[in-house]
């Protein structure tokens, strides 16, 4: 079987979830796997200095239109339509590139890999299944929500939570297309007993929204006030850019907690795997976005989570996490206090998180589930009347 991924293909997140579902495909499961991208249009510093995380089998520059919206109507209409004509030539471009293969898989991310090209990609006949994995929606589908009927043109849709499956079914997407799978993590080998210390925290691609960074300071400010000098430092990481916020900068001086952080920021994918081992605890407690990424890191480096049940994280973790409540930042310093003091709680569900990992989360399993989806969307095609 032949497959080509189509997606972003720049150090972030989604880069490296590409090419490490694409190399676990490959490997375990023996079917080749291209990988078609363009430039995204998003203007991180990792798109403009193109910084890869692989190299593309093909890739391709095209200039792009920004999702600016005019105040004035005659402009605003007159830039969305230069949107979706360059969004159109561009999954055209997409489907030339790809052709050839059985399997047609999509990393719905947003711009050049957002809503509005997903949509005029569907529309295109092929003799490939298509496949699509809705990371995120954007602004033009939740604005335009008839349009996400057009899902149902896909031979299978991947996401990573429930949540989004339900918004998916709300808005009119048949329930037989949506399979909910892990983001998936790769299990180190380098678990060991050794001493950890302090709090790790993931800020995403957008740290100031969704996340709880202001729950995060004001538990921060809580345990200062508890521990004193023994109140843990926190190491904060994320893909949203090698500098320090200002905003994220004033809210910590805001709440008196700027010493306890260290921002290290946009960190090389190799180097989160041994943070989290080095670390106690993470603390993940998001309002929205998507914490695939972390909570599946965390567990399989055998690092007990805090968090709230959003943002996919008990469809990644199950039950082995502690769950708080949103924007709570008393529950969530209680837990760390809680159990920063007690070391065999934290081995307990450490082993329970790993253990969930080595079972469901490990690259080669989530590979596994989406080679199974590829089949049977083949097998789908290839049936009479189908």
């Amino acid at each position: 079987m032949r497959v080509t991924f189509i997606g972003c293909p720049f150090r972030t997140s989604y880069g490296h979830y590409i090419d490490s579902l694409r190399q676990a495909i490959q490997l375990h499961y023996g079917d080749h796997v291209d990988w078609v991208a363009s430039n995204c249009g998003c203007g991180d510093p990792v798109e403009r200095e193109r910084r890869f995380e692989t190299q593309p089998t093909a890739y391709f520059e095209m200039p792009h239109v920004s999702a600016y919206e005019s105040r004035t109507r005659w402009k605003r209409r007159l830039r969305r339509s230069a949107r979706s004509l360059s969004y159109h030539a561009r999954s055209n471009r997409y489907i030339r590139l790809a052709a050839g293969s059985d399997v047609m898989h999509l990393q719905q991310t947003l711009n050049a890999y957002g809503a509005m090209v997903a949509f005029h990609w569907l529309k295109r006949r092929t003799s490939a299944a298509k496949v699509i994995t809705v990371h995120e929606l954007d602004a033009h589908q939740t604005q335009f929500v008839h349009q996400n009927t057009l899902y149902n043109h896909a031979d299978a849709l991947i996401v990573h939570s429930s949540d989004l499956r339900e918004r998916l079914l709300e808005y009119g997407v048949r329930a037989e297309k949506v399979h909910v799978l892990p983001y998936g993590a790769e299990l180190s080998a380098d678990i060991g007993e050794r001493e950890r210390t302090g709090i790790v925290f993931y800020g995403g691609h957008h740290l100031m929204s969704g996340k709880g960074l202001d729950t995060v300071f004001r538990a921060a400010a809580l345990l200062r006030e508890k521990l004193g000098a023994r109140a843990p430092r926190i190491t904060i990481h994320g893909h949203y850019g090698t500098e320090t916020p200002t905003e994220a900068l004033k809210l910590a001086e805001e709440f008196g907690v700027t010493d306890q952080l260290i921002w290290l920021n946009q960190i090389d994918e190799a180097e989160i795997g041994p943070l989290y081992r080095a670390a106690q605890l993470a603390v993940l407690p998001y309002t929205g976005g998507a914490a695939g990424l972390p909570a599946c890191t965390a567990a399989a480096n055998a690092l007990p989570v805090i968090a709230t049940r959003r943002a996919g994280i008990p469809d990644q973790l199950g039950e082995d996490a502690v769950w708080i409540a949103e924007n709570n930042p008393q529950q969530l310093a209680a837990e760390i206090a809680r159990l920063l003091a007690d070391r065999s709680a934290r081995d307990a569900l450490a082993r329970r998180a790993l253990e969930r990992a080595t079972q469901t989360l490990s690259w080669p399993v989530v590979a596994g589930r989406t080679v199974g989806i590829y089949r049977e969307a083949l097998r789908v095609r290839a049936a009479p009347n189908s």
